[in-house]
Formats: structure tokens, C-alpha cells, sequence
């Protein structure tokens, strides 16, 4: 996932990098101090979420985002403020999200779930499904599994569809909007997870999942976030 931080203050932005590493760890951050090389950054390679502050010199972050709407409407802009009084204008940006300042994990963490799960609602991959192709909302797979050469998809009716593929093939498509690695054999939907136990996640749909040693960590940490960003939600 590409994320933009543009603030004027280094020590700010390195507030919203740490809070953004902390809940998407391989994210691509890229800084800036100035809202007119973020527009032309933008331009040139769109970024998938931007974190935008408000008052700048030379040209403040709502005017940023104006310049940037010129041309885009579907980029989630979070603008990140010390005062309240500019949200009205910010909306007329379209802004996904308004956070104030000093800048805090939790909120963060809350921003980007709910970025997800909206992107997720309406978001779908496509499959070859005996020989048609065929699309499955994100929303509806409880967990995507690896056996032998073949890939299988639970989705939330309990219904699995079964391809011939590899896990790597859906993997990078699918972590970004939700979903996690658990063991080699696979990932799952973390909105589907209905409760942890040791080692193993139980799916909303009655499925057990293992998760193996080498994803525990991982695995658990990307559970946890979600549960307590639906908690501070």
C-alpha cells in the first residue's frame, strides 16, 4: 500500500509514520513538507492513501487537496489538524477522514480499518472458474486455502470454489484490504475471525484455521488491531 505524509514539520510526520507502521507494517511511505511536490508526486503515480496536513506555509493542505481533486476524487484524503475549525472545508475536498492532533495510534489504527472494510465492500477479485472468469466479492470470503495445486475459496455461505493456482497468486492482492497470512496454507478474512484459541483462529462460518509458528506473531498482532480498532470505532 503507497501512502503520502505531508506536513511541514519533520517530527509530525514521523509521528504519523510511526502510528501508520504500527498498524500496516510493509507499507511504502513517502514524505513530504510541501503540499505542491505531493500534487505533482500524485500526478505522476497515484498514491492509495494520503495523510494531509492543514496548515502549511505556502500553500496550506486544503488547497493541496483541491489541486488534487482536479484530477482525482477516489483517493482517501485524512487531514491531520491541531483545531477542529477547518472541517467543514475539508469536506468539500472530499475528505475520507479529519484527525487531530497530537497524533495517536489508536485513532490511526481506526482511520485505516474503517478505509478497508469500505474499500472491501465493493471490492472483488477475479477467478478462472471452470473456464469462466468469475468475480468474488471480498467481503464474502471467509479464508483462501493451498492444497496441493489448488487453491480453495471459503466464502461466508460456506460454499468453497476450488481452482487450480498457488496462494501467492491472491496473496498481495489480497492483505491490503484486510486480510492476513496465518500459515502457509493460508489466509484468511480477519472479518471473518469470529474468536482466537492458542493456535488456531475459528471462522464465523464454523471453519477452523491453524495458524503455524512462523505467522504466529504476525497473525495475532493483525487480529488484535482489528478487534480493538472495531472497539475504539
Amino acid at each position: 500500500m503507497r501512502i503520502a505524509i505531508c506536513d511541514d514539520m519533520k517530527t509530525e510526520r514521523q509521528k504519523i509514520k510511526e502510528a501508520v507502521k504500527k498498524v500496516i507494517e510493509d507499507a511504502s511511505i513517502s514524505e513530504f513538507n510541501n503540499g505542491k511536490y505531493l500534487v505533482k508526486s500524485h500526478s505522476e503515480c497515484h498514491f492509495d492513501l494520503i495523510f494531509l496536513d492543514i496548515i502549511m506555509p505556502e500553500i496550506s493542505g486544503i488547497d493541496t487537496a483541491a489541486e488534487i481533486r482536479k484530477t482525482d476524487t477516489v483517493t482517501p484524503v485524512v487531514f491531520v489538524s491541531t483545531s477542529e475549525e477547518f472541517g467543514v472545508a475539508s469536506y468539500r475536498v472530499l475528505a475520507f477522514d479529519y484527525i487531530l492532533k497530537p497524533i495517536r495510534e489508536d485513532v490511526i489504527r481506526a482511520c485505516i480499518k474503517r478505509l478497508f472494510s469500505m474499500r472491501k465492500e465493493n471490492r472483488y477479485i477475479k477467478i478462472n472458474y471452470s473456464g469462466i472468469e468469475t468475480k468474488i466479492l471480498l467481503s464474502n470470503i471467509q479464508c483462501v486455502e493451498s492444497n496441493l495445486r489448488k487453491v480453495i475459496f471459503t466464502l461466508s455461505e460456506n460454499r468453497e470454489i476450488q481452482i487450480v493456482g498457488k496462494l501467492t497468486d491472491y496473496e498481495k492482492f489480497l492483505i491490503p484490504y484486510g486480510f492476513c497470512r496465518c500459515h502457509k496454507s493460508y489466509i484468511v478474512n480477519i472479518e471473518h475471525i469470529d474468536s482466537i484459541d492458542g493456535e488456531n483462529f475459528h471462522l464465523t462460518g464454523g471453519k477452523t484455521v491453524k495458524i503455524s509458528r512462523a505467522y504466529l506473531q504476525s497473525a495475532k498482532k493483525a487480529y488484535f488491531d482489528y478487534v480493538f480498532a472495531s472497539e475504539d470505532a
